[in-house]
């Protein structure tokens, strides 16, 4: 799984506090944003930014924080001590710090993190989830010595969405409401993973007529550009899609 390896890249290098720090709140921050929960998405923000400045520490100075004591205020003078370490990758020095700063400064003074004139919104939220995976993509690849493809592949795929209307047990899935649509079963399963396989979805799903699904389930979808149908006997999921299985699910769980 790719969440393991970069794991295993991250607690290597910096410790498995760290890393499980850095990845949890990762996960809880793609997780809120996916169901546009903006709020909670951003406040996510500031713990993946606290496990990031400890990555820093430990690369630019030697050792981090202890997470049991409090970091320095992000100010300007952090930034400038970071920038400071002659002879260190700029990407620790520069580049990953003024991002952190600004997903630092949206959550706190867009009112997130305390009352402000601006709602927590989409706008803010995609531009600090973008700016979230950049920083993990960057450490994971300085870390790794991976190329930047390889890096953000398994950055895109760090994260198996378990919802909890999939149950996955032993190599076999189930959709546990039996009420949905078989339609609405395939959003939900190409959502957690696509591509998949057509036969794969009709298993899981327990349909039983293979022409039918192909002709009532899976080509109306692709006729609304929800899905797209390939020759090879797989299905991937849309961008019009994902917004679609999004609203399924907020409807289920909500």
């Amino acid at each position: 799984m790719s969440r393991g390896k970069v794991h295993t890249i991250l607690e290597s290098k910096y410790g498995t506090e760290v890393a499980d720090k850095l990845l949890d709140s990762y996960k809880e921050i793609e997780e809120n944003y996916v169901l546009q929960k903006w709020k909670p998405s951003e406040l996510d923000a500031g713990h993946f930014v606290e496990s990031a400045r400890r990555i820093l520490e430990i690369e630019l100075f030697g050792n981090a924080t202890s997470y049991n004591d409090k970091l320095a205020n992000f100010s300007d003078q952090v930034l400038k001590g970071y920038e400071n370490c002659s002879g260190i990758h700029e990407s620790y020095r520069i580049l990953i710090p003024r991002t952190l700063k600004a997903i630092f400064n949206i959550r706190n003074k867009r009112g997130v993190g305390h009352v402000g004139a601006i709602s927590p919104n989409k706008m803010d939220a995609t531009y600090i989830f973008y700016s979230v995976k950049w920083v993990l993509a960057e450490i994971v690849r300085l870390a790794s010595g991976l190329s930047i493809s390889d890096t953000q592949e398994l950055i895109d795929k760090i994260i198996e969405r378990n919802l909890d209307l999939i149950w996955k047990e032993d190599g076999f899935e189930r959709i546990l409401d039996t009420k949905l649509p078989a339609k609405d079963q395939v959003l939900i399963l190409l959502f957690d993973s696509s591509p998949r396989e057509i036969e794969d979805m009709r298993s899981i799903i327990e349909y039983k007529n293979r022409p039918n699904f192909s002709q009532l389930v899976l080509k109306p979808l692709h006729k609304e550009r929800l899905i797209e149908m390939r020759g090879d006997g797989t299905c991937d999921i849309s961008p019009k899609g994902i917004l679609e299985a999004e609203k399924i699910i907020l409807k289920l769980k909500y």
